[in-house]
């Protein structure tokens, strides 16, 4: 039987008008919390275009409260690596005739030199943290141990260890040399001009201290300190030298020889104050500190000796090991004063 189609009835009528009506007022709701959101934005943007965004209050007294001490260290951070980034883009042979090419990377291995021995201990005793002595002091092992002790020294060494241009490696060992004798200066970490409180970077260098007053222990600490920023310069020093006499560095004669030569110098220039420091360690009972000196330096004479006795070298590698086992002898012996001056012919009286 065959129902027409008007006499249909539908149990359920279905409202269109209904579900119209909510869809509607969804899409209003989402646009108005849009909109509230864009003048929420509004509102806390500046009507400078170039001014910044409004920071929460923490992260506002965060940067008014900034580290002076921090901010100057990443300063002399960025100016070490952009020249050590130079030199290690040097191509390795003069770019002037006017110059020749340790000139020219010593130039520009000055700033890294004037950061590590005197800017360094300026920013610290400038920009110290607390007051007094314990503030200096504080500042001062920051400053070194990020500029020094973890950028400066690991740097040139690998660079006297790896490099494979001769003229770097020579550059890296007379840096050493000349950061042993600006470290000796007034102001710097082993200034021997002045004494009490104003020693080292701990005073502007110079003067007495000023009448300062300092706690034995301080002053203590500082010695020890001193001593072992010395101890570290020297190790370094001495790897860099052993690295350059270590045969079989470059493929080329003249360059084996010239490097070698370097080496030899640099260990000659290294083993007295080398010397006098492991004295100094065993002076004060510091057998570990002695012995972290004194195992470098006689691999480095041993290396240096056998390039004399038991290798066939060129005449500036020969001269260089002569002139350094004169220095060992001289240190070794009892009186080398007077050994020195009896090898230029004066006469000696012995008492």
């Amino acid at each position: 039987m065959i129902v027409p189609l008007q006499n249909l009835q539908y149990s359920t009528p279905v409202s269109y008008s209904t579900s119209r009506s909510v869809m509607s007022f969804s899409r209003g709701e989402a646009l108005d919390d849009s909109l509230a959101a864009l003048q929420q934005q509004d509102e806390n943007l500046s009507d400078d275009d170039n001014a910044q965004p409004d920071l929460d209050g923490e992260e506002a007294i965060a940067v008014d409260q900034e580290d002076p001490l921090l901010l100057a260290i990443d300063d002399l951070e960025g100016r070490v690596v952009s020249a050590l980034d130079e030199v290690k883009l040097h191509p390795g042979v003069r770019t002037s005739a006017e110059t020749n090419v340790h000139e020219e990377l010593g130039t520009l291995l000055r700033p890294v030199l004037e950061v590590a021995a005197h800017t360094g201990p300026s920013i610290a005793r400038t920009y110290y943290r607390g007051v007094g002595s314990d503030g200096v002091d504080s500042a001062a092992d920051d400053v070194y141990e990020r500029t020094v002790s973890d950028l400066v020294l690991p740097v040139l060494l690998e660079m006297a260890q790896s490099d494979m241009i001769p003229a770097k490696r020579a550059s890296s060992l007379e840096f050493f040399r000349h950061l042993w004798q600006e470290w000796h200066k007034a102001g710097s970490w082993l200034d021997s001009t002045t004494s009490g409180s104003g020693t080292g970077p701990h005073g502007a260098g110079g003067s007495s201290g000023g009448g300062t007053t300092v706690p034995r222990h301080l002053l203590k600490r500082r010695k020890d300190k001193r001593l072992a920023r010395e101890g570290e310069l020297l190790r370094y020093w001495v790897q860099a030298s052993i690295a350059c006499t270590l045969p079989g560095v470059f493929t080329s004669e003249n360059a084996e020889s010239a490097t070698a030569s370097r080496g030899i110098i640099a260990a000659s220039a290294s083993l007295r104050p080398s010397l006098k420091h492991i004295v100094q360690r065993i002076k004060d009972a510091d057998d570990r500190g002695a012995n972290r000196l004194y195992a470098p330096v006689m691999k480095m004479v041993e290396g240096v000796l056998k390039k004399l006795f038991l290798s066939q070298q060129g005449e500036a590698v020969l001269s260089a090991c002569i002139k350094f086992l004169e220095i060992v002898i001289l240190c070794c012996s009892r009186k080398p004063q007077e050994a020195a001056a009896r090898r230029r012919g004066q006469n000696v009286s012995f008492h």
